[in-house]
This record gives C-alpha cells, sequence and structure tokens, in this order.
C-alpha cells in the first residue's frame, strides 16, 4: 500500500473538542485536508462555524455544534448530533481546555473546580460516550488526547493545569487498556510551548516580565532541536498520524511534540 494512504481518512468521520481556535482548530483542518469529515464542538459557535464553512469551501464536510464539554448533558446532545449527522464517530480528539496561570496560593476551590472539570473530567466523559457507540458499531476506532509536556514536566504558575493534564496522560493508558479489546486506540499527543491565544497573552500583568522573560530562556535551553515556539499544525501533524492507520498498532502512547524538551 502507498505511505499516503496510511494517513487516508476518507470516508471516516472525527469529533474535535475545543474547534474554533489554536491547536484544534489546527487539528480539524488537518484532518478534514486528510478526507474525514468533521464534528467541531466548541463554546465559541462563531468560530466553529466559521471554520465550518472554510472546510465545506475547500470541498469538505462540517457540522458546528456548540457544547460545554464540562456538561454532561451537553455531551450527550453533542454525539447524538454527529450521529444524526454523519452516522458514525470514527476518530474522537479530546483538546478542549483551560489555560491560565495562577500562584498556588491564589487558587480557590471554584478555579480548581472547573479546571479539573474541563481539562480532565470531560475528557473521560466525551471519551466515554464515544467510546460507548464505537463498541456497539463493532469497527475500532481511535481516540487521541491532547496532553501536554506539562504532565511530566512542571511548569512554573500552573500547578492546576500540570496536575490536570498528569491526569490525562494517565487515563489515556487506562483507557488503552480497556478498550484495546475493543479494537479503540487510546493516545495522547503532548504540545511543548505552542503559539496560541492561550498561551503568554493569558499571563497576568503581575506576573514579572523578568521572570517570563527567564523561563523562556530556560525552555529554549532544555530543547535539542532550535525549533522555538511550536506551531499549531505541528501539533495538529502528529494528531493525525495516531488517528490514521499509520498508527494502527499503537496505543497507550503519549507522544510529545516538543523539540526535545524533555529530553533535555
Amino acid at each position: 500500500m502507498p505511505t499516503p494512504a496510511l494517513f487516508d481518512l476518507s470516508g471516516r468521520v472525527a469529533l474535535v473538542s475545543g474547534a474554533a481556535r489554536g491547536i484544534g482548530r489546527a487539528i480539524a483542518l488537518r484532518l478534514a485536508d486528510a478526507g474525514a469529515s468533521l464534528v467541531l464542538c466548541d463554546l465559541d459557535y462563531t468560530g466553529i462555524e466559521a471554520l465550518a464553512a472554510e472546510i465545506a469551501a475547500a470541498g469538505g464536510r462540517a457540522l458546528a455544534h456548540r457544547a460545554d464539554v464540562a456538561s454532561g448533558s451537553d455531551i450527550a446532545a453533542l454525539v447524538e448530533a454527529a450521529l444524526a449527522a454523519f452516522g458514525a464517530i470514527d476518530v474522537l480528539v479530546n483538546n478542549a481546555a483551560l489555560r491560565g496561570w495562577s500562584t498556588w496560593d491564589s487558587l480557590t476551590e471554584a478555579d480548581w473546580d472547573r479546571f479539573m472539570a474541563v481539562n480532565t473530567r470531560a475528557v473521560f466523559f466525551l471519551s466515554q460516550a464515544v467510546a460507548r457507540h464505537m463498541v456497539q458499531r463493532q469497527r475500532g476506532g481511535a481516540i487521541v488526547n491532547i496532553a501536554s509536556t506539562a504532565a511530566a514536566h512542571p511548569v512554573r504558575w500552573k500547578v492546576d493545569y500540570n496536575t490536570a493534564k498528569a491526569g490525562v496522560a494517565m487515563m489515556t493508558r487506562s483507557l488503552a487498556v480497556e478498550l484495546g479489546p475493543h479494537s479503540i486506540r487510546v493516545n495522547a499527543v503532548g504540545p511543548g510551548g505552542t503559539r496560541t491565544e492561550g498561551g503568554t497573552g493569558s499571563v497576568p500583568s503581575s506576573f514579572s516580565p523578568e521572570a517570563l522573560r527567564q523561563m523562556g530562556e530556560d525552555w529554549q535551553r532544555r530543547m535539542p532541536l532550535p525549533v522555538g515556539i511550536l506551531d499549531p499544525d505541528e501539533i495538529a501533524r502528529a494528531v493525525l498520524f495516531l488517528s490514521s492507520d499509520a498508527a494502527r498498532a499503537i496505543t497507550g502512547q503519549i507522544l510529545y511534540v516538543d523539540g526535545g524538551y524533555l529530553a533535555g
């Protein structure tokens, strides 16, 4: 079989959460380019509606559906809408996440609970809902979670994010064991520093510019590859690989796309 065919997703349906911008948008475009029909989920309906139109203009198919993935009823409605529109879900990409910067002593219980609800709990319950369909359909499937290098190496001022993403990494391995007998592969991509709207622009002004500069320099020193801040499409290409037949024997893995940051 020619190598490009391994990445062909024609005839498959992919659901991408948090698809309105940044990494999620890049993932949706990359999967659509490989031939998949897309179900786009986000709280920002305007963003996913525009993305669906862009995919359609390029000859693809896409459904925009507004949902809060922290809500069980929204998850149920999302999966129902996807099945009504396309009849199946072959690939799930759990990308939706909250990002932010907080000192350890400033976090409230409400902050913590919301972070865990979106960044960890939602990943499980959306995976559960989609996996139930995949098991019933008996044609296997692929689930790709977006973790982070923060799951393996803590980032300063992100104790909530670090903890949530570490949970996603272990959840990925656990679900891979549970769902493997049903030919459902569960993997994760762990981005390093990526240029998105949720990146350095969300740093509170009270945080020292010098501290931020030092943080960036530390990041660069740890990276063996001189690639700098990553582009979202670099993450999307890894997601395409794990979603495709090229990764048919791979499950329970965390693929870090970080320029070697964790190896440095």
